[in-house]
């Protein structure tokens, strides 16, 4: 257990959790894009401890990454989220609904997507909630039928 009550990942534990390399983990932290929230290392041979949202941030990444998105579209689907939530990256990674089409990321609130990446703010689709509509039917026809 580290300060704070949160058990931190070592680099070894994130990679065997998240599938992703240390080498990726590295670049992350030293260019900014994701970071270690629990300890950033300040030295060698001190062992960065990541937590359990740090650890749903990088597989949001991973994800988005091997469904055709550039690392230079993931900062900036980061950029729009931290600007728009004011939130670091790994709170608006590991917080927010994102579905991407290969080409653009869209940011889920309900029944509205926004698009993040191509028309930052823009409503991209409508988000049909089925179980929804599938409930209200099914009363109504309930209540009919019970009249």
């Amino acid at each position: 257990m580290v300060p704070g009550g949160e058990d931190g990942f070592t680099t070894q534990q994130v990679k065997k959790i998240t599938g992703a390399s240390i080498v990726l983990l590295d670049n992350w932290h030293r260019s900014g894009f994701l970071s270690p929230s629990i300890e950033e290392a300040p030295g060698r041979g001190i062992t960065r401890q990541y937590g359990f949202r740090d650890l749903v941030a990088i597989r949001v990444v991973l994800d988005l990454r091997s469904s055709g998105i550039s690392m230079q579209s993931m900062r900036k689907v980061v950029t729009y989220l931290r600007a728009r939530k004011g939130l670091s990256a790994t709170d608006v990674l590991a917080s927010t609904s994102l579905i991407t089409d290969g080409h653009d990321v869209y940011e889920v609130e309900g029944d509205v997507t926004l698009s993040t990446l191509r028309k930052p703010g823009q409503r991209g689709f409508f988000v049909l909630p089925l179980d929804e509509l599938v409930s209200e039917v099914q009363s109504k026809a309930r209540a009919m039928r019970a009249a």
